[in-house]
């Protein structure tokens, strides 16, 4: 709302921190619950009252509790979780026990044992209706409804054991092999009896199972012992067959002779193998000297043979011989002759012996190659006997594990069942009572204390929720702050309610404190506050206004006018021509002269004007037909010049903003402009648009003044403002 349009000298709204809004205001929350104090208190009080009677109309309950040990191993010779590979030593054994404790096979036990089918606590089919459930059912008003069908056996055997699952809970103690059954029943005396019976039946139910294991245990043991030693016979039969099949004696014995004939005839195929590689090589380097020179005694593998090289060393000794002789004696020397012939002769025979050497290194070349070759077909045949005693002895082991391992299991289901046939009459139950269940005294629902404690909690908690959401949904100007951040408007003061309707009868009273400790400082607060705006004013003038009527706008101005004569001259109008109260207010005798008679020239000033004690004034008059007119003309503008002149302080009481548009008129003549706003009572949102329509009309809107507070409701002034004692002393902020 723009606030440039106001009077000069108008007082600023107080500024406040952003930050101040993020903080919690423990006065505010106070004083929230105070104002709502009652109605919290009685809240409350019902609540809490309606639980006391809803906890003793409550059907008391009772607990009792058994405690059971379960045992993880079984003192037993024979385990039959052992044959079922089951294990039962760990904590997941007894978290089973303890589902089995709650399960409905050991509830139906109990049912049947405590005859709970015709306990109406348990079987809610036999609990009589309340009185006001045939009111609730239309069927009934309108004789619609059918008879009830039979109910199946079964069904109420379930719906029971349900009922019984909720009575019964199961806490078992850590780190042992304890566990608590507890049992709630109306009854105390049932109470400890179903307890009891949950624990012998879970025994009872253990020993059965136990029992109906071993017996099924034996009959499965039973078949399979059948079963093995029909294998058995079939395995022993193919293991005999298969020797005789094969003539299998001593399959070691031979396979060892065989392997120790493989492995000479291997050796001496290496040998011969060896031996045949260098003739071979001989062979074909000799075999290749031939197709190369065509002479035998070039052949370096020839030549090399001890016999050749003899012969080689007389020839060339003879070649020498004869060389020498050739030179010595001539060709024709008999020595030389004869040297000759012994050197033909040499040669003659290296020859012979060479062609000896080659045809025997062919010779010793084809007998090598024979022989490896019978040495190589010798070895195939040992070694195809050998695998063939091998496989015969790989199927011979085979039939014989088979057998064995048949054999063995017969025995072991044999020996398995004559153990569990001899221990069957042993079974011992994994549990033992520890302690019996008591009768018990005193119930342990409802929790009377704990229940009208948690409801009146809760009371207290949702009144004040309720009181805090009332105070959020209210929109009304309520205290000084609401003026200043609603409305940005200062605060020239606040008035109390009055709590003496008779003070009404007369202003001087408010004014003068009789009756109403406080009001009259109130007034000369806001006649102060309303000098300060208007100070190089010689002469000043004020208009007093609201949103509505009924907000105390002629009461204030009335007050103000009496404060303002302690200081001065001062006139009171009357401008509010369609609801005139000032008149009625100061008791000023009915019809007469006033400022409609003198704005319609039907009377004079001085007939006008009624003095009283401090402050002199212009009522009404007689109600005209057209007020806005009225204020609207010459003669209005120039009284008010002439007043201004007479007077030192002219208080204008103005009609309100909301319903018509003449206090719009008046404002253009005015120095400053009161606000009253009854606290409580109008909207924000309205008072908001009454005062944007002066400001744009550019009326000098002094501040505002709250109206009818409540002195006990001390949020009502704001930023830590008091108001009066009992001697009338105001100790608060202007």
């Amino acid at each position: 709302m723009n606030t440039e349009t106001r009077h000069a000298g108008s007082a600023p709204a107080q500024t406040r921190n952003p930050q101040d809004e993020d903080i919690i205001d423990l006065r505010q929350i106070f004083h929230v619950l105070n104002n709502h104090r009652w109605a919290i208190l009685g809240f409350t009080a019902a609540v809490t009252l309606i639980a006391i009677l809803v906890v003793f109309s409550m059907t008391p309950i009772y607990q009792a509790t058994s405690v059971l040990q379960i045992e993880q191993e079984q003192a037993k010779v024979v385990s039959i979780e052992e044959i079922y590979g089951i294990e039962g030593g760990n904590d997941s054994y007894l978290n089973t026990q303890f589902e089995v404790l709650k399960s409905r096979g050991v509830l139906e036990k109990v049912v049947n044992k405590l005859n709970l089918l015709n306990n109406p606590e348990f079987n809610t089919r036999l609990q009589e209706a309340p009185w006001y459930a045939g009111l609730l059912d239309w069927r009934d008003w309108l004789g619609l409804k059918e008879p009830e069908a039979e109910v199946d056996p079964a069904t109420v055997m379930r719906d029971t054991i349900n009922v019984l699952s909720a009575h019964v809970s199961i806490e078992p103690v850590r780190k042992t092999q304890i566990v608590k059954i507890h049992a709630q029943s109306e009854s105390p005396q049932l109470a400890a009896r179903i307890a009891n019976a949950i624990a012998n039946a879970y025994i009872e139910s253990y020993m059965e199972s136990k029992l109906s294991l071993t017996l099924n245990a034996t009959d499965w043991m039973q078949g399979r012992l059948g079963e093995l030693s029909e294998k058995l016979k079939i395995a022993e039969q193919e293991l005999q067959d298969y020797r005789e099949e094969e003539q299998l004696i001593d399959l070691e014995g031979v396979l060892t002779v065989s392997s120790n004939e493989l492995k000479a005839l291997t050796e001496s195929l290496v040998q011969v193998r060896n031996k045949l590689a260098v003739s071979e090589n001989i062979y074909k380097r000799i075999r290749s000297g031939e197709m190369k020179q065509g002479d035998n005694q070039s052949l370096q593998a020839v030549l090399q043979h001890p016999l050749i090289q003899d012969l080689k060393q007389d020839e060339s000794k003879l070649e020498r011989q004869v060389l020498d002789m050739s030179r010595r004696y001539g060709p024709k020397h008999p020595s030389m002759i004869s040297a000759q012939s012994e050197l033909e002769s040499i040669r003659e025979n290296l020859n012979i012996q060479i062609r000896n050497i080659v045809d025997g290194v062919e010779r010793d070349y084809e007998i090598d190659k024979a022989n490896e070759k019978s040495l190589q077909i010798a070895v195939e045949n040992v070694k195809k006997k050998v695998q063939d005693i091998n496989r015969k002895q790989f199927r011979l082991r085979a039939l014989e594990r088979e057998v064995q391992t048949n054999k063995d299991l017969y025995d072991a289901f044999f020996k398995r069942i004559q153990e569990t046939s001899a221990t069957s009459d042993l079974q011992t139950a994994n549990a033992r009572i520890v302690d019996q269940a008591f009768t018990p005294q005193v119930p342990v629902k409802p929790k009377k204390k704990l229940i009208v404690g948690i409801a009146a909690l809760l009371g207290l908690m949702v009144s004040c929720g309720i009181a805090f959401l009332l105070e959020m949904l209210n929109n009304t100007i309520r205290t000084t702050r609401d003026v200043e951040e609603k409305l940005n408007l200062p605060v020239l003061g606040v008035l109390p309610k009055l709590t003496d309707k008779k003070l009404l009868d007369h202003v001087f009273n408010l004014f003068n404190d009789k009756g109403q400790p406080g009001f009259g400082e109130a007034v000369r607060t806001i006649r102060t506050s309303v000098n300060l705006t208007a100070m190089d004013q010689q002469h000043r003038l004020f208009a007093v206004t609201s949103t509505v009527p009924g907000e105390g706008k002629s009461s204030t101005a009335s007050n103000l006018a009496l404060a303002l004569g302690q200081l001065g001259k001062t006139l009171l109008v009357d401008c509010d021509l369609r609801r005139p109260v000032v008149g009625k207010n100061f008791h000023i005798k009915g019809g007469s002269a006033g400022l409609a008679n003198l704005l319609a020239d039907t009377a004079g000033l001085n007939d006008a004007v009624h003095k009283l004690e401090g402050i002199d004034i212009i009522p009404c008059g007689q109600v005209p037909p057209n007020p806005q007119e009225l204020l609207s003309s010459e003669r209005f503008s120039a009284l008010l010049k002439q007043l201004r002149e007479q007077y030192d302080y002219v208080v204008l009481d103005c009609p309100p903003v909301q319903n018509v548009s003449d206090v719009l008129m008046v404002s253009r003549h005015c120095d400053g402009l009161v606000y009253v706003v009854e606290a409580g009572r109008m909207q924000a949102n309205a008072v908001q648009a009454a005062v944007g329509r002066l400001l744009q009309a550019r009326a000098p809107v002094t501040g505002a003044v709250l109206n009818k507070i409540d002195p006990k409701a001390k949020d009502t002034y704001g930023y830590n403002q008091g108001y009066y004692d009992a001697t009338g002393y105001y100790s608060g902020t202007a």
